[in-house]
């Protein structure tokens, strides 16, 4: 069974709210980047995006809080999203789990890949850059692991190798 991530941020995010769209399929990006007013640079729009427990994709301002994107809920994965379009085509160039809120490990991968298939979107074999995250539970400070190095970059605890990002571990 996949693991899901409760939202574990500030309790001030949490009841931030974003204009999310769901993505089933190309052409639902191409509504949102519309609706939104996004701007284009290049031809490539970055996106928060979460994945919610159902396996659903959904995307919304790249400024927005992964739990906004999420409606607070349970997610498989969460990170930042590129998506390149060429008029009516939509790809993901670059995917990256990167989010404080929800810390998703790498290993999240698949859920990401099963909600970009199934809406028809060509994306990347993996994350183009993927972060392991953990807890220092000597001082209480979320660490980007760097280098393979886990030690508290606050005060150089060593750092589990193992996610305890989320006590009901679930």
């Amino acid at each position: 069974m996949q693991r899901s991530y409760r939202y574990i941020g500030s309790e001030d995010l949490a009841n931030f709210r974003s204009e999310r769209q769901c993505v089933l399929q190309p052409q639902d990006v191409l509504s949102w980047i519309g609706k939104t007013a996004q701007r284009l640079e290049n031809h490539t729009i970055v996106a928060t995006f979460v994945i919610d427990v159902a396996g659903a994709l959904w995307i919304a301002d790249r400024r927005s809080e992964h739990v906004a994107c999420a409606a607070g809920r349970r997610v498989l994965s969460a990170g930042e999203m590129t998506f390149a379009v060429d008029h009516k085509d939509v790809s993901v160039t670059e995917v990256t789990n990167q989010s404080l809120g929800y810390c998703p490990e790498p290993e999240s991968w698949p859920a990401v890949a099963d909600a970009l298939a199934r809406a028809g979107i060509p994306s990347p074999t993996g994350f183009t850059c993927a972060y392991t995250i953990r807890l220092c539970e000597t001082c209480g400070t979320k660490n980007i692991i760097k280098d393979g190095v886990y030690e508290c970059g606050v005060c150089e605890s060593v750092l589990s190798a193992e996610w305890n990002l989320d006590p009901s571990r679930t």
